[in-house]
Order: C-alpha cells, then sequence, then structure tokens
C-alpha cells in the first residue's frame, strides 16, 4: 500500500512542474491506489488525463473516476452557458465569474459569481428565480445560493458532486466578511470560452489574487490544485501584462499577505519535490512585502490536502482589515454576533476551521 508521500511523489512526477512535464508514468497498479487521492488533491482529472495522455490503462476505479469528472465537467459548463444566458438578458457586462473556470483539466465545485454593482444583487437573483430556470437552495448573509433546474432532487447544502451550485454573491465574503470588493474589480473583467459562448472571467491577476486569498481565509487549504494555479496564472500574467500587474491588484485589495503565503508554499514545492527554482516568486514576495514569509511545518511532499496553519490563516483576516469595506464588514459581523444564536453558528465555523480542523476536500 502506497504512503500519502509515496501518493505525492506519484501525484506531483506524472503531472510535472507544469502539466505535460512529468517524469512518471504510473503502472495501472499504482494508478488504482492513487485514484481517490488525487480526486481529493483536487486534482483527479488533472492526474487522469495525464495517464490516458501516456497510454496508460485504468483499471475500474480510474475508469469510473474519469468518466464521471469529464461528464461533471462537462454537466457544469452547460450550466454555466444557461447562466450566462439568464443574467445576460439583462445585466450583460454588469457580472463576472470568479473561481470556477480553470485553465486546466479540473473538477468544478459550483459556479460562483457576482455583480459589479452590488445593489442589483437581488435583482438579479430574482430574474434567474422568475421563469424556474433556477431554484433558491439557501440564503446567506451576502450570498444566495442557487440550484440550477436539472438539480433538483440530487442536490442539497452540502454541495456533493458540483454542477448544479450557483452561488451568487453581493460581495465575496465569508458570512458578513467581505474578502474582494467588486466595484475595484471592474477594469479587471475579462472574457473566456464556454461551449463556444464568450463568459466574463476575471484577469488572471485578479482571479489568482481571489484564488490566493480564499485558500488561506476561509479554506486554510492548500493543494496540488494550488501549485499548479499558482504556475499557470503567473505565466498567463507574464504573458499579457506584468507581474507588476499581480502586484498592484494584490494591494489595491489588501490581500498582500495571503498571496504571499501562497507563494511560499509554491516556493517550497519547487524547491523539494521538483529541485527547481522559480526566481519570480521571492521576487513577487518582495514587491509585497513579505520576503522572508515561510510556512512553518509545511511538508511539500507530504499528505494532500496541507491544513494551512492558524497563524496564517488570521494573518490574512488581519491584514485585510486595511481595506475600508472589509473592515466595515467585520463590524457587521461582530454586531449580529451578539444575537446569541448567531454567535453560536460563528463559534462553530471558527472552531471548525481552526482547533478541529476544517481543511476542505473535494466531494
Amino acid at each position: 500500500m502506497l504512503t500519502p508521500t509515496a501518493k505525492t511523489q506519484i501525484l506531483f512526477r506524472t503531472i510535472g512542474p507544469r502539466p505535460g512535464g512529468g517524469d512518471l508514468t504510473p503502472d495501472a497498479e499504482q494508478l488504482e491506489e492513487m485514484t481517490e487521492y488525487a480526486f481529493k488533491s483536487r486534482v483527479g482529472l488533472l492526474f487522469l488525463e495525464e495517464c490516458v495522455a501516456r497510454g496508460v490503462e485504468l483499471g475500474p476505479e480510474a475508469r469510473g473516476l474519469h468518466v464521471s469528472l469529464t461528464t461533471r465537467r462537462q454537466a457544469t459548463d452547460a450550466v454555466v452557458v444557461r447562466l450566462a444566458d439568464k443574467l445576460d438578458e439583462v445585466a450583460s457586462g454588469e457580472w463576472v465569474l470568479f473561481k470556477s473556470i480553470k485553465p486546466f483539466a479540473a473538477t468544478p465545485n459550483d459556479t460562483d459569481w457576482f455583480p459589479l454593482d452590488p445593489s442589483r444583487h437581488a435583482e438579479l437573483c430574482d430574474h434567474l428565480l422568475r421563469d424556474g430556470a433556477f431554484k433558491l437552495l439557501e440564503v446567506a448573509p451576502r450570498q444566495t445560493t442557487l440550484i440550477e433546474s436539472g438539480g433538483e432532487g440530487v442536490t442539497d447544502t452540502t454541495k456533493r458532486g458540483g454542477i448544479y451550485y450557483i452561488d451568487c454573491y453581493v460581495f465575496p465574503s465569508t458570512d458578513y466578511f467581505i474578502y474582494l470588493d467588486p466595484r475595484k474589480l471592474r477594469k479587471h473583467v475579462r472574457t473566456t470560452q464556454v461551449n463556444g459562448r464568450n463568459v466574463p472571467v476575471l484577469s488572471p491577476q485578479a482571479e489568482l489574487a481571489a484564488i490566493m486569498f480564499h485558500n488561506v481565509f476561509p479554506e486554510r487549504t492548500y493543494t496540488p490544485e494550488s501549485y499548479y494555479l499558482i504556475k499557470h496564472y503567473l505565466d498567463q500574467i507574464e504573458e499579457t501584462e506584468s507581474l507588476e500587474a499581480f502586484v498592484e491588484v494584490c494591494r489595491e485589495q489588501k490581500v498582500e499577505y495571503a498571496a504571499a503565503t501562497n507563494l511560499a508554499l509554491t516556493l517550497a514545492v519547487d524547491r523539494e519535490v521538483f529541485a527547481i527554482e522559480d526566481e519570480r516568486l521571492p521576487r513577487l514576495m518582495r514587491r509585497l512585502g513579505h520576503a522572508d514569509l515561510a510556512v512553518a511545518g509545511f511538508d511539500p511532499g507530504g499528505k494532500y490536502p496541507y491544513e494551512i496553519p492558524n497563524r496564517y490563516f488570521w494573518g490574512a483576516f488581519l491584514s485585510k482589515q486595511r481595506d475600508t469595506t472589509s473592515r466595515r464588514s467585520t463590524y457587521t459581523q461582530l454586531l449580529h454576533m451578539l444575537n446569541p444564536i448567531f454567535l453560536a453558528d460563528v463559534v462553530k465555523v471558527i472552531w471548525r476551521r481552526s482547533v478541529k480542523g476544517g481543511v476542505y476536500e473535494q466531494n
């Protein structure tokens, strides 16, 4: 039986420092044992696609997962197009996806979007619900979760299986705490094609800043997918603009600390797993004001998902308080916690995230 360390070695060396650059091809027996681990590490589809491209024979577990994840990606893309069609009826150019479209083969969890004018959130959710194409699942302080009508009867609040879940944000936030200000992101909207249709997404630098903050707060999770996303988006940013554009977004949104934490973890993977030096990483950490940041106790070749320690979780939160919008949302959060029922809910979340261990796993 393979240890988590052995599985991590196979995973990274099969995919490589960039997808397609691996120097290891697992045999069929290893692949069967690796399947669940790759899925929980959020690179199940990417790993299996690499194996298929090299002609590795997929056993029953791997073959079943490959079919299911491919279908899940295709079905989610269809939901994204239906969502885009519906929103564009009344708000073309006024909304954007984030954390939803990955730049390589990936398993989607749900579809996240927000209006560039937060005051339109309720109006746009009402429009989505009006003709039954989308159904209400639940409402949170700064977020409404809908399901596409095809998900009736097969969805629940765990979001198991992804596909039909759509998170409609007022502001990208966790509870009342806002971590991105949409009003500062209008200039960062681009388009990408999904099933031949243009859909609005964030620029690579803004998308990367959003992912990096979300990894640390609230998820406290770093995975092989995080590693490949960071590398890919840095490549994209260099191709289209400059790395300074990424630094500017981080400063504008006050997410420098969270970004530097992700970069420190990625730097450690480069050095200890791949024995390479990417000079962009320490250079960016310097520009973000955290040149010496290192995540204590992180084993790049160890078990994933990796649970980011509390120190960095709270460090990202406190650093974000320099942003006026986020600071005001923190005051709102504290005000609502005067209600004992809401206080109990928040304490449970904090306990799960920072004491009991709240690392997110793909489901």
